[in-house]
């Protein structure tokens, strides 16, 4: 069985840290025993529709940790670090700030590296793990196919896990709702197998460090894919430069938290 780490549930309200309403005591209740509560936050790249050949590969980046675990500290330090540096945008998006987009689209690369290099630290300082999911859609000659390839590899991981999850009386994923059958298919995995227990919210990078940490990660995930198949972005090679630097400095120091 795997030993997992995870940090405590952290909202963040523009640039003011704060705790879902039922999170703010820092216990759960229930028949007067503290409810221990497992947050899942999800973010994605591509799509699992066929007819869009813009990525060949779909990746799925699941963020877990424990609300009993605090954050706070990672917090200050991430929220000071950007503040010393002057950046004032609203979240950090990770592939935006790769490809010099909308809101760093008058940064210069050694800006862009900073903020980076202090995200990628913050998310090493967080006592989380995480779980990454991809498909490779060339595979297939149905949406219905890949669908289903996806949905059993979700529930295989909960299967293989489920000691661990079942050590929680209450599970709660967030995800964006960016695409209806990933939160049909997040609903049946989790809900059947955990019924009541399973909370589904909509939430949305703004306002969630860790989906920006899932965000992070998940990016991270998909560039080592390309550049494991000799077709990385040229946003991506001006960015890292090598495939050597990108595995070196950044990709290895985050997948330690890989289970």
């Amino acid at each position: 069985m795997l030993y997992y780490r995870q940090v405590g549930h952290q909202a963040e309200q523009g640039r003011v840290p704060a705790e879902e309403p039922e999170a703010a005591s820092g216990n759960f209740l229930c028949k007067g025993l503290a409810l221990s509560v497992l947050s899942i936050h999800i973010d994605e790249s591509g799509n699992l529709n066929l007819s869009n050949r813009q990525n060949p590969t779909y990746c799925l980046t699941m963020v877990f940790h424990n609300q009993d675990e605090d954050i706070s500290s990672e917090l200050q330090f991430l929220n000071k670090r950007l503040s010393d540096i002057n950046c004032d945008v609203p979240f950090i998006h990770t592939s935006p700030l790769i490809r010099q987009d909308e809101p760093f689209e008058d940064l210069l690369m050694t800006d862009r590296m900073h903020i980076f290099r202090i995200f990628s630290r913050f998310v090493e300082q967080l006592p989380i793990t995480y779980t990454s999911f991809s498909v490779t859609k060339t595979f297939y000659q149905e949406d219905k196919q890949i669908e289903e390839a996806f949905r059993h590899q979700i529930r295989n991981f909960i299967e293989d896990n489920l000691e661990y999850f079942q050590s929680f009386e209450k599970i709660t994923v967030y995800y964006d709702c960016g695409q209806s059958i990933i939160s049909k298919i997040l609903r049946d995995t989790f809900g059947k197998i955990f019924g009541s227990r399973m909370d589904f919210r909509t939430a949305y990078q703004k306002d969630y460090r860790l989906l920006q940490v899932a965000d992070f990660i998940c990016t991270l995930e998909q560039s080592k894919i390309r550049w494991d198949e000799h077709r990385p972005t040229k946003s991506e090679k001006d960015f890292f430069l090598t495939r050597q630097m990108f595995m070196k400095n950044f990709y290895k120091k985050i997948s330690r938290k890989h289970i």
